[in-house]
């Protein structure tokens, strides 16, 4: 695995350039799998977690919390506050493993599904109540007293303005509960926020994938110093496809070098991760980027990608200024 050292807070930490993202944990997956797909993550090097309090209804920290018990101080553990899980009747905990089963025999039940959880959530909750219980929540439930990073969970550019939201943020960092603080949001509010960013958030999240690379641009144009964490950098199982089709057509320009087209031969699994994930992190304002990854098989691909790409940084320059042109 590829680590990075980087500066959260006053400390200095390893991380793993790939992190593992919690949010289909308890979610899309049961606890046996979730379990081992945390498991798998940590044997391949991986030490870097994202989760959020409104993950797996709820139920999400508390699970990695209880896999990181003995491996705390060797972890970096992000989470996220501002969204809301509903309380769960238990006849809904119970319909899980069936909606779970539905999504795997019919894969077009997964808008349907997605619909209905989202009627579950409380989102734009930045209050200074919702903070202070929340990260009391989430060390509870992650079995620790501090989190390396706390984010807002997709924020309006207004929180910026919150002069009473950001000043109890600061008090958590100076109280040893949070290391740093920032913003997990799209990429519009990642780019408010870096012309006016608060002296207590440090951090930003956001998504960020082949076929929009912009917000990398932007974050090294404006200088900042914030640490930046991009998710969903296989865009969905469409974003996988268009990668697909973009590599096979690529592969048969051209003005593609001989050596590229070798390499691009035969598009296996293996090689679009090899792509996505060293793109991205060859992003110089990017320090750590994150997948949600459940599937054991997934996971090693896409360490074993980060670990040893078969492409040099010149091949992943050309990739990266070609693969956007392509038209689906």
């Amino acid at each position: 695995m590829r680590y990075t050292n980087l500066k959260i807070g006053a400390t200095i930490v390893r991380t793993s350039v790939l992190g593992f993202g919690c949010s289909a944990i308890l979610g899309r997956s049961g606890t046996k799998d979730s379990m081992h797909a945390l498991a798998t993550a940590w044997d391949h090097g991986i030490n870097t977690f994202d989760t959020a309090r409104s993950y797996g209804y709820g139920y999400s920290e508390s699970l990695l919390g209880k896999f990181l018990r003995g491996r705390r101080s060797e972890a970096i553990i992000s989470t996220k506050f501002g969204i809301l899980p509903a309380r769960q009747q238990a006849w809904k905990q119970a319909v899980k493993p069936i909606a779970r089963r539905l999504l795997t025999v019919i894969p077009s039940m997964r808008r349907v599904i997605r619909g209905q959880v989202q009627a579950q959530f409380q989102p734009g909750m930045f209050s200074v109540d919702v903070l202070q219980q929340s990260i009391e929540e989430s060390l509870r439930k992650l079995s620790t007293d501090y989190v390396d990073i706390l984010f807002m969970h997709d924020p309006p550019a207004s929180v910026l303005t919150q002069d009473e939201l950001l000043t109890a943020i600061d008090r958590l960092i100076t109280s040893g509960k949070i290391r740093a603080a920032g913003i997990s949001a799209r990429p519009d509010v990642i780019r408010t926020a870096l012309t006016r960013m608060p002296r207590m958030l440090s951090a930003a999240q956001f998504p960020c994938n082949l076929f929009e690379l912009s917000i990398a641009d932007d974050i090294a144009k404006s200088h900042s110093s914030a640490l930046c964490f991009s998710n969903h950098p296989f865009g969905g199982v469409e974003g996988v496809a268009k990668t697909r089709l973009a590599l096979e057509q690529i592969k048969n320009w051209r003005n593609t070098p001989e050596q590229i087209r070798d390499k691009l031969a035969h598009v296996t699994d293996s090689l679009l991760a090899d792509v996505v994930l060293n793109v991205i992190t060859q992003e110089k304002s990017i320090d750590v980027v994150l997948a949600a990854m459940m599937r054991p098989s997934h996971i090693v691909t896409n360490a074993n990608a980060i670990d040893s790409s078969i492409f040099t940084k010149e091949e992943l320059a050309w990739l990266r200024a070609n693969i956007a042109s392509v038209q689906a």
